[in-house]
């Protein structure tokens, strides 16, 4: 069976649900022990990611992470520990001492982080790659604790897909009121059913018309 495009639109938002929230916060961050879901609370990588967007990252061994790539990290002290801000910035050089990250923002960030605000990144600090990232999603997860935030996307996700299913059966209304819809079905006898007479000035109203992380 085909599916028409409002419902494959629909179907769409509810894998969002399911693959993104669920499945990276639940599935993955249960099998590696920590979330790979982060949201974005600064501006300082504008405009490739902006204040309540949602980022997925990816586990990925240290010695393949290159420049150029979002990673998020922790903090790291002169004392070789990972304490402080999560961050997400860019990978703009890669040392022997660990990697040089910058927020995309330079009138934020104008320098590297490192070594002017902390140490260069080692493998221990370093969370995960950003491989995904949902604009604004994460705005729910900052106004909302959990776990009624997921509830929330759930909702509006579910309203979004019922919105979208309405025009259809708008349409399909619409069909039967017009000439060759299935209201103007032949009568057993093989032609039209006819209609009766009117007795007086017709009072009926008109049909109605087919009238939306730190960083």
């Amino acid at each position: 069976m085909k599916l028409s495009k409002s419902v494959s639109k629909g179907l769409s938002y509810v894998l969002i649900v399911i693959i993104i929230v669920i499945g990276a916060q639940l599935v993955v961050g249960s099998a590696l022990g920590s979330s790979p879901v982060y949201v974005v609370v600064s501006k300082s990588m504008v405009p490739t990611l902006e204040i309540g967007d949602l980022v997925v990252t990816e586990n990925l061994p240290f010695s393949s992470i290159h420049v150029g790539q979002v990673i998020i990290y922790v903090q790291p002290t002169d004392f070789g520990t990972c304490e402080g801000l999560t961050i997400v910035h860019r990978v703009v050089a890669v040392t022997s001492q660990g990697l040089i990250t910058q927020g995309d923002d330079r009138a934020t960030n104008p320098l590297p982080d490192e070594p002017y605000e902390w140490p260069p990144v080692p493998a221990q600090c370093v969370k995960g790659v950003v491989v995904l990232a949902v604009p604004y999603l994460g705005l729910i997860s900052m106004l909302i604790p959990y776990p009624w935030n997921y509830a929330l996307v759930g909702l509006i996700l579910l309203f979004v897909f019922l919105a979208e299913l309405r025009p259809s059966g708008e349409a399909k209304q619409k069909d039967q009121r017009t000439p060759g819809g299935t209201g103007d079905a032949p009568s057993e006898s093989g032609q039209a059913p006819l209609e009766a007479p009117s007795l007086g000035p017709d009072t009926s109203p008109p049909p109605r018309g087919a009238s939306r992380t730190t960083c």
